[in-house]
């Protein structure tokens, strides 16, 4: 993982909301946006049944219960979780209202290489999690103009300022979402969180 301004602010973000910046929260928001990715591919075949319906109130705090374990998040959750938003008038759009507020990612003072941050995160999201068709890194990356190394590092930041946005919107949804995870923070023995400074 590069050090950069934007991952330095990022992670700042992020531990507004309990959310770390690291490989496995990484592996986490990549395999929801890849779950989305499948589900426009084939709709037909996205089983929405299989889980059964459930609010989007108990929804989240399963899933932040399961982000908060040791391990990447079981793939049945992350089809619980955007099976449930998918379905739901009220969270049915999170996804590409998140992608939207993306583009609006800026630093302050930035260099020449920072300007437009926001705007090239969402288009390397766009292009690999938000289309109907296969591409590869490689065919994003050519196509935005980057070389692998660039593309990289800021594809990282991307997926984890999607992810920080998309948990943001998620706990909207619930009226007291500080004493939900405080709650689930004690019952998993997450202390350091309670303590704000765990990873």
């Amino acid at each position: 993982m590069k050090e950069t301004r934007a991952k330095k602010c990022i992670e700042l973000y992020g531990g507004m909301f309990n959310v770390n910046y690291d490989r496995k929260t990484y592996k986490n928001i990549e395999s929801i946006l890849k779950c989305h990715k499948k589900y426009l591919k084939n709709r037909d075949m996205f089983n929405f049944g299989v889980m059964g319906k459930d609010s989007i109130e108990k929804v989240i705090p399963f899933v932040y219960r399961n982000f908060l374990g040791k391990e990447p998040i079981h793939q049945n959750v992350i089809n619980r979780l955007l099976m449930q938003i998918l379905t739901d008038e009220k969270t049915e759009d999170i996804l590409y209202d998140t992608l939207e507020n993306i583009k609006l990612f800026k630093l302050s003072d930035p260099t020449d290489d920072e300007v437009d941050l926001g705007k090239l995160y969402y288009d390397i999201l766009r292009e690999l999690y938000f289309t109907q068709e296969d591409v590869t890194n490689l065919q994003v990356y050519l196509k935005l103009e980057l070389d692998s190394h660039k593309f990289s590092y800021r594809k990282e930041e991307a997926v984890m300022l999607f992810g920080i946005y998309f948990f943001q919107r998620c706990l909207e949804c619930i009226d007291d979402w500080p004493g939900m995870m405080e709650k689930i923070q004690k019952e998993e023995g997450r202390f350091d969180l309670l303590l704000g400074y765990g990873n």
